[in-house]
């Protein structure tokens, strides 16, 4: 075989190698950009989805307390619950089955433990803001920003919250 021949074939397979590698690096690239692509536009819809919903829950617990229970709530709290096991995180999930598990165990008997209810709705709401914004807030602010008998019963509080904070895992700086 003649060295131009030979020159030739070395030329045409190292420029189909480099083909090759390339296609290869490029497919990998793509692949990788639209799995990230995929992950950032998952990340938006879960967003829009609960960027209103911790001021959702905030507004039914003033509902709820305005009128004792007694409104037309339950149209709105089944919302919300089905909103939040569409969209939420495992964690704010978890908050609302407790509240619910809670509601059908304790609700209408003398176990109903008001601070409770109060601290759950709390943290649920202050889950979600953590879930949508990534700020922790304690949810002694609200606690401190809405109940007028606050300061009177925030020992009661406190222990429920860090309680439930601890029972469900939560962040730590969700405790009062």
């Amino acid at each position: 075989m003649s060295d131009e021949l030979l020159g030739v074939i070395i030329t045409a397979v190292v420029t189909s190698i480099i083909s090759i590698i390339g296609f290869i690096v490029t497919y990998k690239s793509m692949k990788r950009n639209f799995k990230e692509e995929l992950e950032k536009e998952k990340a938006s819809i879960h967003i829009e989805k609960m960027s209103t919903v911790p001021y959702n829950v905030l507004q039914l617990m003033d509902k709820i307390i305005k009128t004792e229970g007694k409104g037309d709530v339950l149209k709105d709290f089944t919302d919300l619950m089905d909103t939040i096991y569409a969209y939420g995180s495992e964690r704010a999930i978890q908050i609302a089955a407790t509240m619910q598990k809670e509601n059908y165990i304790y609700g209408g008997t003398d176990e109903f433990n008001h601070y409770r209810v109060i601290s759950l709705y709390i943290l649920l709401a202050t889950q979600i803001k953590y879930d949508v914004t990534g700020i922790v807030v304690s949810p002694e602010f609200w606690l401190q920003m809405k109940l007028t008998d606050y300061t009177k019963n925030c020992e009661a509080f406190r222990k429920v919250n860090n309680q439930i904070v601890n029972q469900l895992d939560l962040k730590k700086g969700f405790r009062i």
